[in-house]
């Protein structure tokens, strides 16, 4: 491998284990949550007590929902860090491929942001540019590792 090969793929791993990071950070203040989001409650256009008063097993149900993204999310983060350090970093095609299968779920997680956000007229809106930030995170990465792995 030339040095210019060696050096995009340190720069390609660097960028993917920032994404793990930041993926196992979001997934993590998902997961230990009691509550939900404040931009949530902006979202449904409603506080906590009136949403408990309404249905009191709704908070518990939105809850349990963030624990799952949140350990969807935390176990999309540690694949990050596991194909990154066994394939990428050893130029395996099969550690690109599946690097680009993680576009369908952070697109969609930034299309989500993007739509609740949209419907929040007043109040706290969800961080879209951290799920852009991921996607573009994914993309350098993605872009950054395929002329070393592909070309070797």
């Amino acid at each position: 491998m030339t040095n210019a090969s060696q050096s995009l793929i340190k720069w390609a791993s660097i960028l993917f284990y920032l994404l793990a990071l930041v993926t196992i950070g979001f997934g993590a203040l998902y997961f230990f949550r009691t509550d939900i989001m404040a931009y949530h409650y902006a979202y449904l256009g409603i506080d906590h007590a009136a949403l408990v008063n309404f249905n009191p097993k709704l908070l518990g149900l939105m809850v349990d929902f963030m624990k799952i993204i949140g350990s969807s999310y935390i176990g999309l983060g540690l694949y990050v860090l596991l194909n990154t350090f066994f394939g990428i970093r050893k130029l395996e095609k099969w550690a690109w491929w599946s690097s680009l299968i993680l576009t369908l779920p952070l697109v969609t997680t930034y299309i989500i942001t993007l739509i609740v956000s949209n419907g929040i007229s007043s109040g706290p809106k969800p961080p879209s540019y951290l799920a852009l930030i991921i996607i573009l995170l994914l993309i350098a990465g993605l872009t950054l590792s395929f002329k070393p792995i592909f070309k070797k």
